[in-house]
This record gives structure tokens, C-alpha cells and sequence, in this order.
């Protein structure tokens, strides 16, 4: 089955890197690239671990089920005191007083026939194993692309605050201007007023981004089960070459998804599972066979070594046992008639396991259509975008340094000027938002076509 592997994350992602600084008051900063955090996640994840232990779990079940061939074998040994009257099966005969007795076996079962119900047994418990290593490997599926995705999250937002903190430096920097332009009588108090409250919007904004850089990367933590709070420097990734690259056919795209998706497999082998689950309750309603054996003896305290010459005493225990040993070997057929009609109740209960089992099976190829789709439009979308705000970028820049210059001589107003600013960091936070949404959705192709390696 093929896995999807970690390390191969940056390459695909471009040469993507991610740098997160772990911060405490004891500790310096550790690193911890993308790459890391995705093996930690993979290590530690709470979702994933209990899909793995299901997969463990089912492979137990596995061996147990084969095992279930084999021979039952018991043994049991006891020993009773009896006071009174009683019947000494092993003398054969009423005894009064004080009887000691024991009746030690061992026994054994070999099923040779149960309507192939065993057969059965097997055949599912290794259904619901591929069914649990499916459902782990898209386990970390989900989490991979979770991590992804709050790791670009958070990158957005901290870059939004680069652009939300140079807008601020910018404005108290015209601001500063403006009041000696002010108080030289050149400018208006309305205008010096006008850049404040800009300015106050902008820590506003500044703040929001904050909160939400904080909760993408408190999402990214949770996700990789890593205590504490660490504070993460993340780095803005690299021009993205695949961006300009061809993607192949949607109709490609989505039969490679539903070949490989081990969720459409999970799904598969659990409505295999439920057929076979079908043919167990079947199978409870044909007779049993099973050939059975028995080794034996018994004790009593009323044999005696030579009754006939006088000699009254009891017979070791086992001198007792070797002599009196039996040996039991016996065919049994039980023919199942009635029994509360439960398993009727069971057959019914196993088809109508076997129709959710259908619709969840149907619904997982849904779902997965459903995503690719929406992951490849978005892939083209991101493409356009970039491809649009690299153009549009440069045109904005050259605009805003013209009307910086021109605001600054006084040719142009307030509002033109913040127009011209807020073109220009708009089309920046564009850029990066197309380049993040171009990686995330990309990542998600590859992975649900297991491309990530």
C-alpha cells in the first residue's frame, strides 16, 4: 500500500520553508521546519494514533480469527468432601460417613463443520483490517493537509501584519510631516486629523491580524499535540515555478484520485465486511459437527488396596486414576431449531448493516469528488490570480510612488493618496494569498492522487 511520506512535502511545495521559533522563559528559540512539524504531528496527533491502534487492533483479529481452527483443549481437576449418605459412583454403591472424591479430565473440540461460519469469520476479519490500515493512511491525509494549511494560514496573517505594521509606519511617518506642514500653515488641521484616525484604523487591522496570526498558529500546535505556547517566525515562501505549469485533465485528476483514495478503499473493504457479515448470519442456521475427545479418571476415598484379605486401606490417588482411566471420543451434531428467532434477527440486522454500508461507500466516492473537484478549480483559481496580481503589482507600486510624490507637493488629496496606498497592499496580500491558496490546494491534489512522494 503506498504511503504518503512527509519529506517529500518542501520539494513539492516548491523548495517551501518553514522556520517556527519555539520561545519560552527558559529556553532559547528552537527551529522547526515544516517538515519537522509534520513528523511531530504524525508522532503525536491524537486522531491518528487511535487510527492506528484500530489498525493493530483489527490485525489481532486477524490472527485470532485463523487461530480459531485449532483444537479447543480444557483440563479440569477437582476434589469434594461429602458427610452423610451418598452414592459413590466410583464404588458403586451407597456409602455412609466421610466420601472423598475427585473426577479429573481433560477434554477436546475440533469443529468440523459450521456452515463455513469460521471461513466466513476469517474472510472478514481481514476486510476490517484493510478496511483500518485504509482508514490510517487517510488519516494522515487529513492530517497532512490540515497542517498545511494552518501553517499557510498563519503565514498570511503574518505577512499581514508586515504590510499592516509598514502602512502604519508609513502613515506616522506622512502624519509627522503633516503636522509641521501644519503648524507651518501650509496644511490644514483636517488633513493631520484624516491621517490619525488612518492610522488608528490600521493598529485596529493590525490587531485583527494579530489575533488571527495567533489562532492559525495555536491551531497548527494543537495539531501536532505539542504542549506550550511556542512563538513561530515563519518564512515567506519562494516564487512558485509550478504555478506556470500545465495541471492535467480534471478527468485525469479524478481518476487517479478514486484509484488511490484510501478512503474509497476504507469504505470498499468495510462493504465487503458487511456482505460477509451477511453470510455469517447465514451460516448460524446450519448444523454444527464437531468431533469431541475426553481423557478421564476419578477418586474415592471408599476404594480400598485388597478388600477380599481385610486390607481396608484407601487406595493412593494415583494408583486410583491409572486404574480407573477412560477415554472418550465422540462425533456431535447439534441442529440449531429455536431460539427466540435471534437469529432471524441477527440476518436482519446484517442486511440492513450491509445497505448503510452501500451508502457510506457511495458517499465516500462523493466526497472525494467533491474535494478534488473543488481543489482543482481552486488550483486554476490561484493560477489566475497570481498570474493577474504579478502584473497588477507592479503597476500599483509605480502608481503609489507617483502619488506619494504628488501628495506630497500637495497636487493630490488625502483620499487619492490612501486610494493609491491601499491599491498597492492590497495587490501584495493578493500575491500572497494566491501563492499560499496555489500550494494548499495543489498539496491536496497530489496527496489524494498519492503523488506526495
Amino acid at each position: 500500500m503506498k504511503k504518503c511520506t512527509t519529506k517529500a512535502l518542501l520539494a513539492k511545495l516548491g523548495g517551501l520553508a518553514l522556520c517556527l521559533g519555539l520561545t519560552s522563559a527558559a529556553y532559547a528559540q528552537e527551529p522547526l521546519t515544516l517538515e519537522k512539524s509534520l513528523d511531530l504531528a504524525l508522532q503525536n496527533n491524537v486522531a491518528l494514533r487511535h487510527a492506528r491502534y484500530n489498525s493493530s487492533k483489527a490485525d489481532i483479529n486477524v490472527r485470532r480469527s485463523k487461530y480459531s481452527y485449532l483444537p479447543s483443549i480444557s483440563a479440569n481437576a477437582d476434589v469434594s468432601r461429602t458427610n452423610g449418605l451418598v452414592f459413590d459412583n466410583v464404588a458403586g454403591e451407597v456409602k455412609r460417613g466421610n466420601t472423598t472424591a475427585s473426577y479429573p479430565y481433560v477434554s477436546g473440540q475440533v469443529v468440523l463443520f459450521d456452515g463455513f461460519a469460521k471461513l466466513h469469520e476469517l474472510r472478514q476479519s481481514r476486510q476490517l483490517a484493510q478496511a483500518r490500515a485504509f482508514a490510517e493512511d487517510q488519516a494522515e491525509i487529513d492530517l497532512e493537509t490540515n497542517i498545511t494549511a494552518y501553517y499557510l494560514q498563519a503565514l498570511v496573517e503574518g505577512e499581514n501584519i508586515k504590510i499592516s505594521e509598514a502602512r502604519i509606519a508609513l502613515l506616522e511617518g506622512q502624519l509627522s510631516q503633516m503636522e509641521k506642514l501644519e503648524r507651518a500653515g501650509v496644511r490644514a488641521m483636517d488633513e493631520v486629523y484624516q491621517i490619525k484616525a488612518q492610522v488608528a484604523t490600521e493598529k485596529l487591522n493590525l490587531i485583527t491580524h494579530q489575533n488571527n496570526s495567533r489562532r492559525a498558529m495555536l491551531q497548527l500546535i494543537q495539531e501536532m499535540n505539542v504542549e506550550g505556547t511556542p512563538s513561530y517566525q515563519l518564512a515567506l515562501p519562494a516564487t512558485p515555478d509550478e504555478v506556470h505549469m500545465e495541471l492535467p485533465a480534471e478527468d485525469q485528476v479524478m481518476s487517479n484520485a478514486l484509484a488511490y483514495s484510501p478512503l474509497v478503499k476504507s469504505t470498499a473493504a468495510s462493504l465487503d465486511a458487511a456482505k460477509t457479515e451477511l453470510k455469517i448470519a447465514k451460516s448460524n442456521f446450519s448444523p454444527t459437527l464437531s468431533l469431541e475427545g475426553m481423557l478421564g479418571s476419578n477418586y474415592s476415598s471408599n476404594i480400598y488396596k485388597d478388600p477380599e484379605n481385610g486390607n481396608l486401606k484407601t487406595m493412593p490417588y494415583f494408583d486410583q486414576l491409572d486404574l480407573n482411566q477412560r477415554k472418550v471420543v465422540a462425533l456431535n451434531l447439534s441442529v440449531p431449531i429455536f431460539n427466540g428467532l435471534s437469529r432471524q434477527f441477527d440476518a436482519q440486522t446484517a442486511r440492513l448493516d450491509l445497505r448503510n454500508a452501500e451508502l457510506d461507500y457511495v458517499a465516500s466516492q462523493n466526497q472525494l469528488r467533491q474535494t478534488v473537484q473543488q481543489a482543482y478549480q481552486d488550483v486554476l483559481a490561484a493560477r489566475e490570480k497570481y498570474n493577474t496580481v504579478t502584473a497588477n503589482l507592479e503597476y500599483t507600486q509605480r502608481a503609489f510612488e507617483s502619488a506619494k510624490r504628488r501628495y506630497e507637493l500637495g497636487s493630490i488629496d488625502f483620499f487619492a493618496y490612501m486610494e493609491s496606498l491601499n491599491n498597492m497592499n492590497r495587490s501584495q496580500a493578493e500575491l500572497l494569498q494566491s501563492k499560499c491558496e496555489f500550494y494548499l490546494k495543489k498539496r491536496i491534489l497530489e496527496l489524494y492522487q498519492g503523488q506526495a512522494n
